[in-house]
């Protein structure tokens, strides 16, 4: 996912049109015609776009007017769209840090069909949505968005809509763009553009280059973010921590149930040795992205036209900072413990950490007594690294890596039947390769264990703890100088005890794997009019054709990670290893399976536009798709209809039915491994998802009803718009799992051991008996899901006043207002998990999303010759946190309301001699923060932003 952020010039802001933020434009396109236009969600040429269907269509012109905000920002302000993964990601989506998504009507960026010059792209490794970021921005020309299904016309996914980004044409010369973002906190951002255009009498060519650089925002440079444990409970905050809780023994070793608390908890940690890990996140990471295009058009014949492209980006996050170690969920065997009991790490009287916690007499009493004689054991409200940081990173947080590029080929040919009725015919053939390299440090049970018996290290010989290269690994607060994120020094640091570099590289494995994911698609359409049928308004116009789709996706796993490989928590030590939970040998990741899936699909489809009248045209389309196996084929009709009543009003309406085949990764029998926040159990817990086989495919109708208004400079469209849903696909709920055998908290009472919630109660993992303090990891499956039943209105309009101070006044407006996003009552295992409920104006965060009612931009602008300067207004409405009769809430009732998110933005483009083009932005002009709410980082990421005011200059010069 690679879109370049800050853009300046006319490259730039071809992101804008990604969405359509701004209010209904006529499309530009350097100025220059095109011949022959077919807009999304038509393959009839001419098709307007002012058509039945509800497009937008955005040119160069109107994106750069807009101030070119970042790719994020901008998704997230269309109204249209709901939910953007983009900033924060770690928290949003595992493994996607600098990825960016469409997710028009708030259905799932998988559902937002992304296409570029009308074809499809490969899905994002890992991920079942296209990753936008790895859009050719320099290369876009303009933005087409059809907010309405388009299954009968492109099949499956075009679910919610289609974002198709069109590449410049007739552009000639060289470009070159550059911008700069001053951002508090940050070293700031930035990005080089570069264009180069050549025209020939038989063809022409474009090619084009971009990069951009963020710089990291630590979430300490942000005061809303970071919280204290009373404001925010759940504001990163883990019960836990390091230090954190131990077990002495009462019965010389043999068992460990007394409940030590590590006595610097009280100096340098939080509440009841609380461990807030969020001040080690960044709110932005250190990000560069790539990107490459080039593009060939020329002439073969007079009738005869050749066409091909191709596409190389790349983005790199060599450091996503989060927490300096997780918490346990996978222990090592007793063969490793040398004791019986489990659950735990033992940690032995001779440890020097434990040593020097007795010496210096921070540990007294009976505890010091029983650890002096029998050593100790963790609990799982521990951590092996924490308020001190990850001296293995640098001193702080630990490091993750994210790597992804992609290459992408498309070529054709078009040209036209020499045969009576002009029969065109379009033939193309498109291949995308996309690859992610994931690695996230994670610490090996194995290894461990053996560290904190003295035996620890890779030179290690011998059975002597700290001897002949044997190393000790220190587990408590004797080992840490201070709190490294607010400064608090330890009374009771003890520096000989440090852990060295050493012992933690030894400790800490790779959970790494390499993602792949590739599509290769065949179309050939042809299109043309049958002069014999006339319905009274002219000749029938039609296209038909065929589409052969084949797309693959793998994932292979180093050995530490393949659970073929590494099955067992000892296989770090003992790579023969064999056990019957087989949940590799990570202390907080599971292991993965490798896999290799594929599937092809074959499509055929046909469409007519019938004039009736001169003032009533009709769109008929109907698609078959074969996907062969348990998915099987479908039939998707669709029909559209427009009638101009006046010169000045008209009408438009279209319904169809869609379809969306699951992905291959959800029908395999394989799991991720995601982490929540789980209220119930005090801190975050590893969720398994798993594979379905049995998953058919999802259904719906959509419908949509609108007006036109154009009346002299007015221009304006309403329309209602609906989406019902079938058997969505789905993943279950863990949370909902979760809440439903502990309804009442982690102290009330529970459903553990009740039949009838036996079944869902096996889904759950626990550490010892049933108990929400002893929840380990939770296993949930992909699904056909409760029926969803949503719909809106969207309004824009524009209005321009001529001959205001010498210039032009330009008004423009777009909301949407959400009626209802109803979803059924939720079964998990028989039982009833949620009742059917309409998630309009709420952050279901761990569910269906952020759904504000209300999305609006408005913005007035004065034009004059060569001065262009725009303030807009966007709005976000108020939302209500669904978990608010939880345990969540229960105690403290501080951001169960989402407050609205209000922003001013200021815009000024100006001409200048020497072709060079001058743009400045103040974003976010009142320095607002983001509205409070009770998620890690205190705000909603998927609707807001944690940047705050920034300036932007940006220089665009053509030669």
């Amino acid at each position: 996912m690679l879109p370049c952020r800050y853009l300046a010039g006319a490259s730039s802001l071809a992101l804008l049109a990604v969405l359509g933020l701004a209010a209904p434009a006529n499309a530009q396109d350097d100025a220059v015609s095109v011949d022959e236009v077919i807009v999304t969600g038509s393959f009839i040429a001419g098709t307007p776009e002012d058509a039945a269907l509800p497009v937008n269509v955005i040119g160069q012109d109107e994106m750069q007017k807009q101030g070119s905000p970042s790719t994020v920002d901008l998704l997230k302000s269309i109204p249209a769209v709901s939910g953007v993964l983009g900033e924060a990601n770690q928290y949003a989506a595992a493994q996607s840090t600098g990825s960016g998504n469409v997710n028009l009507r708030g259905l799932g960026a998988h559902r937002t069909l992304v296409l570029m010059n009308g074809r499809r792209m490969a899905i994002s490794p890992g991920a079942i949505y296209v990753d936008t970021n790895m859009i050719p921005t320099a290369a876009i020309g303009r933005v087409e968005v059809l907010k309405d299904g388009a299954a009968a016309t492109y099949g499956s996914d075009a679910v919610g809509g289609v974002v198709n980004f069109i590449t410049r044409k007739n552009f000639s010369g060289l470009e070159v763009a550059g911008n700069y973002s001053l951002i508090d906190g940050t070293d700031g951002e930035y990005g080089v553009n570069l264009a180069y255009g050549w025209q020939g009498e038989r063809g022409d060519i474009l090619l084009a280059a971009g990069y951009r650089k963020r710089t990291e925002l630590p979430v300490k440079e942000r005061d809303f973010a970071l919280r204290e444990f009373t404001d925010n409970p759940q504001g990163g905050w883990s019960s836990f921590g390091n230090p954190g809780l131990y077990l002495t023994s009462a019965n010389n070793g043999f068992t460990y149930t007394n409940s030590v608390y590590d006595p610097a908890c009280a100096a340098i940690s939080g509440p009841g040795c609380q461990f807030q890990f969020i001040g080690f996140n960044n709110l932005i990471e250190d990000e560069d992205h790539y990107q490459l295009y080039g593009e060939i058009n020329f002439d073969l014949t007079d009738k005869t036209k050749f066409h091909a492209e191709v596409l190389y980006a790349a983005h790199d996050v060599q450091s996503e900072h989060s927490s300096p170690s997780y918490p346990p969920n996978n222990y090592p065997t007793s063969a490793l413990t040398t004791k019986i009991q489990g659950n735990g790490f033992y940690i032995p009287e001779t440890n020097p950490g434990l040593q020097a916690l007795l010496s210096t007499g921070q540990l007294t009493g009976t505890a010091a007594t029983a650890a002096a004689a029998n050593g100790m054991f963790t609990t799982i409200a521990w951590r092996p690294i924490g308020v001190g940081g990850n001296d293995l990173f640098g001193g702080t947080a630990k490091h993750d890596k994210r790597y992804f590029e992609t290459y992408r080929l498309s070529a054709g040919l078009k040209g036209e039947f020499d045969i009576a009725g002009g029969i065109g015919w379009d033939a193309a053939v498109t291949y995308m390769d996309s690859n992610a390299e994931i690695a996230t440090p994670d610490i090996l049970v194995g290894k461990l264990q053996m560290a904190l018996r003295g035996l620890g290290g890779d030179n290690c010989t011998g059975t002597t703890p700290g001897q002949n290269g044997c190393l000790w690994f220190n587990p408590f607060s004797t080992g840490v100088a201070s709190n490294v994120i607010d400064g608090r020094p330890n009374p009771g640091y003890v520096a000989s005890t440090a852990n060295s570099r050493e012992v933690l590289d030894y400790i800490f494995g790779e959970y790494g794997y390499k993602q792949r994911s590739r599509i290769f698609t065949a179309d050939l359409v042809f299109n043309g009019q049958v002069d014999a049928v006339d319905l009274g308004a002219g000749p029938l116009a039609w296209a038909a054709g065929g589409q052969y789709r084949w797309s693959g996706v793998e994932r292979q796993n180093n050995d530490d990670t393949n659970i073929a490989v590494s099955p067992c928590p000892d296989s770090s030590v003992n790579p023969g290893a064999t056990c019957a939970a087989q949940n590799g040998p990570f202390s907080f990741f599971g292991a993965l399976a490798d896999y290799d899936l594929d599937y092809s699909v074959g499509a055929a489809f046909v469409e007519l536009q019938m004039p009736f009248t001169d003032s009533i045209t009709g769109t008929l389309a109907v698609r078959y798709e074969d996907y062969g196996g348990n998915i099987g084929a479908t039939t998707n009709p669709k029909v559209a209809v427009k009638w101009q009543a006046t010169d000045w009003l008209a009408f438009r309406a279209s319904a169809g039915s869609t379809f969306r085949a699951p992905p291959q990764t959800q029908i395999a029998n394989t799991a991720v491994t995601n982490l929540s926040y789980t209220t119930a159990a005090g801190g975050y817990r590893a969720y398994d998802l798993w594979g379905n086989p049995n998953l058919e495919p999802e259904e719906a109708n959509t419908l949509n009803l609108g007006a036109l208004f154009e009346i002299g400079d007015f221009r304006a469209s309403l329309d209602y718009w609906s989406f019902d849903f079938k058997g969505p696909i789905n993943n279950e709920s863990g949370s909902q799992i979760v809440n439903a055998i502990f309804p009442n908290g982690p102290t009330g009472a529970n459903n553990c051991g009740v039949a009838a919630f036996a079944a869902l109660q096996s889904r759950i993992t626990f550490a010892g008996a049933c108990g929400a303090s002893a929840i380990n990891r939770i296993k949930h499956y992909y699904v056909n899901g409760p029926d969803i039943q949503t719909s809106g209105l969207d309004f824009s309009a524009n209005y321009k006043h001529r001959d205001v101070w010498g210039g032009d006044l330009n008004f423009g407006v777009d909301l949407t207002y959400v009626l209802e996003f109803k979803v059924a009552e939720t079964k998990i295992e028989g039982i009833v998990t949620a009742k059917e409920t309409d998630y309009v104006g709420t952050m279901d965060y761990l569910g269906y999303g952020s759904q504000p009612q209300w999305k609006g931009s408005a913005f007035a602008e004065w034009t004059n010759g060569d001065h262009n300067i725009r303030w807009t207004i966007r709005y976000v409405d108020d939302m209500i946190d669904t978990r608010g009769g939880s345990a969540t809430f229960a105690t403290n009732q501080k951001g169960r309301k989402i407050d609205a998110f209000v922003t001013h933005d200021l815009s000024y483009r100006v001409f200048l001699p020497w072709d060079t083009t001058l743009s400045a932005s103040v974003i976010n002009v009142l320095d607002e923060d983001p509205p409070f709410a009770r998620l890690d980082l205190s705000y909603d990421p998927f609707t807001a932003n944690p940047l705050g005011r920034y300036y932007k200059l940006g220089v665009t010069k053509k030669f």
